[in-house]
C-alpha cells in the first residue's frame, strides 16, 4: 500500500473481501495502541460473544494484539 492511498472506504478499510465465516486469514488494517499507528495486518475474522464480528491479529511491528472491529454481519 503506498503512502498516499487510505483505507478503501467501501470496504471500510478491509484489504481481503473473500473472507467468510471460518477462521479465514486475510490482510485489514487497524490501529495499534502500542505503537500508535494504524498498521496493516493479517487476520482472523471471528464472532464475538455480543454476536459482532472483528478481525484479530498481530502487528506486524510490534506483536500487540490488533482487534478490528466489523460490521454486525460482515
Amino acid at each position: 500500500m503506498l503512502a498516499s492511498e487510505g483505507p478503501d472506504p467501501a470496504t471500510g478499510g478491509r484489504r481481503n473481501e473473500s473472507v467468510e465465516k471460518g477462521s479465514c486469514m486475510a490482510s485489514y488494517e487497524g490501529y495499534c495502541v502500542k505503537c500508535r499507528e494504524k498498521r496493516e495486518f493479517e487476520g482472523e475474522k471471528k464472532e464475538l460473544p455480543n454476536g459482532r464480528f472483528a478481525a484479530q491479529g498481530q502487528c506486524p511491528k510490534c506483536g500487540t494484539k490488533i482487534t478490528r472491529m466489523l460490521g454486525k454481519s460482515a
